[in-house]
């Protein structure tokens, strides 16, 4: 048991639980200009050989030799030509710098400083964007920190970005820094050179990513397939879009184009990347449509859903008295008697969809019979709308009828503007015309 103890002592003893506690990089605490050498002070200790090699400095854009010297985390450059005046130094040190716990330097640091002359002139000490850096954010503000504070006119006469972006600049920090917020997108694949006096960096933005329609999906039904035919889409289908990436330009504007065309309108949510198309009026039922999209690819919508079929009179029965079910189909220029009673019935029988009924109210609105001449008397009295089956539906009107003494022609009309409770009205007035004998 005490050897035991001992190997998970010494296993214990052996590990050093510091090093898991320094996993994040380290930074340039500060750095300055001395008397005679330029002073850096790290977030951590530092492997002294690799981030000597990351480190360059510059006098007058002419690159400086010299010797290090360390102090725990402070690192001494002394430049071999000595600190000169009326002159500009560039310090950079690049990720390749590591602490002693291997961890890369956490980003690319640079500072500038002037000495003698135009010492009272504001240089720029530190940007968020680095030389030859690849920007994939086309909005991204940009940060520049100065040795001493700016006004707003200094921002006017010496920053610029070429081409140019329109944006708006911030003075934060008391003056001792600016920050550019692009208001439009820069332009993909594009090089820019930033200038904010004597300091020049030139970026780039990446190439434009290709964008993609992912898939369509009826909402809250299925999803469509390439080159396949989708059957029982409703008259008010309504699709999703959606896409690999931020979609722009005509994309935006027209997703998709159908064939026979249709218009709608489209509605993006806030990434762009999701598309609601509601089409500007009911889709004509039993008619192929083909979806087509920017990279040649084809969907296809049946219309047909059960809840879309288009209102069609089958017939008419016509009753003297209901109460006796004795009726008779009313054919166009069959002649038929009318009697006095108040009990007569006009059935209409149409095909209507699954769901679909009729509201009283519009069938009286959308129903005449009209008597061409003499005393025949046809008095609508009350209605009754039935739906007998899931496409068949049936309105019974009933009259009171005073007969008529000469022969005339009676005219029963169905407008097209009668509506069931899905929408779907006729394709055009339903008429039938009967003599009165």
């Amino acid at each position: 048991m005490s050897l035991i103890f001992l190997i998970i002592t010494l296993l214990i003893t052996s590990c050093s639980f510091d090093e898991y506690t320094h996993m994040e990089g380290p930074e340039v605490s500060s750095c300055a200009l001395e008397k005679s050498c330029i002073k850096v002070v790290f977030s951590a200790r530092m492997r002294k050989g690799l981030t000597e090699s990351a480190f360059s400095c510059s006098c007058d854009s002419t690159s400086e030799a010299g010797t290090f010297v360390w102090e725990g985390k402070k690192m001494y450059f002394f430049p071999m030509s000595g600190i000169k005046e009326k002159s500009l130094y560039e310090v950079e040190i690049g990720t390749r710098a590591e602490d002693t716990y291997g961890n890369s330097l956490k980003g690319a640091f640079c500072c500038t400083f002037s000495t003698g002359g135009d010492a009272d002139k504001p240089v720029v000490q530190k940007l968020n964007i680095s030389e030859g850096e690849v920007v994939s954010d086309l909005l991204m503000p940009i940060q520049i920190d100065f040795s001493k504070p700016v006004e707003a006119s200094y921002l006017y006469q010496h920053f610029s970005m070429t081409p140019a972006v329109l944006g708006n600049t911030e003075i934060k920090n008391n003056g001792k820094s600016a920050v550019f917020t692009p208001l439009e997108k820069m332009e993909w694949d594009t090089v820019y050179t930033l200038t904010m006096g004597d300091k020049k960096v030139m970026f780039s933005t990446p190439e434009k990513p290709h964008v993609n329609l992912l898939r369509i999906q009826i909402k809250d039904g299925p999803f469509l397939k390439e080159e396949t035919i989708q059957h029982d889409v409703e008259k008010d289908a309504v699709l999703v879009l959606s896409f690999s990436g931020t979609a722009e330009g005509s994309t935006v504007k027209t997703p998709v184009t159908f064939s026979p065309p249709q218009s709608y309108t489209p509605v993006w949510n806030s990434s762009y990347t999701e598309c609601t198309v509601t089409f500007d009026n009911p889709l004509p039922f039993e008619t192929l449509l083909e979806i087509s999209t920017s990279d040649a690819r084809y969907y296809y919508l049946y219309v047909d859903g059960e809840n879309s079929i288009t209102p069609s009179v089958k017939r008419i029965k016509f009753y003297q008295d209901y109460s006796t079910g004795n009726s008779e189909d009313l054919e166009y220029g069959s002649g038929i008697i009318f009697e006095s009673g108040d009990q007569a019935c006009f059935e209409f029988e149409l095909l209507v969809g699954k769901n679909s009924f009729f509201y009283p109210a519009d069938v009286y609105s959308n129903v005449d019979i009209e008597v061409a001449m003499g005393n025949l008397s046809i008095i609508p009295k009350r209605l009754e709308t039935v739906k007998e089956s899931d496409n068949r539906a049936l309105i019974r009107l009933f009259c009171s009828i005073t007969e008529g003494t000469v022969q005339t022609p009676v005219v029963i009309r169905i407008y097209r503007t009668l509506k069931d409770s899905c929408g779907n009205t006729m394709e055009k007035d339903y008429v039938l015309r009967i003599n009165s004998i």
